[in-house]
């Protein structure tokens, strides 16, 4: 029997919400300005864990809901919490065949 292939989770934002995340994270110097710019360097990240044998789970963060999840948990919206946020999210989804 094939082993499944380890996960890794990766935030990913809509073109809408990046605008307001991007005032929202108290890093943003930490992101490209631009949607675009963000979603190329984030799809080469991505298809270098695929290219590594790591299955990529797309993890939503929408500006309100990651907002409530720092503020419930008393963190800064930064690099670190959105790590947690989607690696949290990733052990909630149904295991991968």
């Amino acid at each position: 029997m094939a082993t499944s292939p380890r996960v890794v989770a990766l935030p990913w934002y809509q073109r809408d919400d990046y605008p307001a995340l991007l005032k929202l994270f108290s890093d943003p110097h930490m992101l490209p300005e631009t949607y675009d710019a963000w979603l190329e360097r984030t799809e080469g990240v991505e298809l270098q864990f695929q290219k590594a044998g790591f299955a990529v789970a797309r993890i939503w963060i929408h500006p309100l809901p990651f907002a409530a999840w720092c503020k419930e948990r008393n963190v800064s919206p930064d690099q670190r919490a959105r790590l947690t946020f989607v690696n949290e999210a990733k052990r909630d989804l149904p295991a991968w065949h």
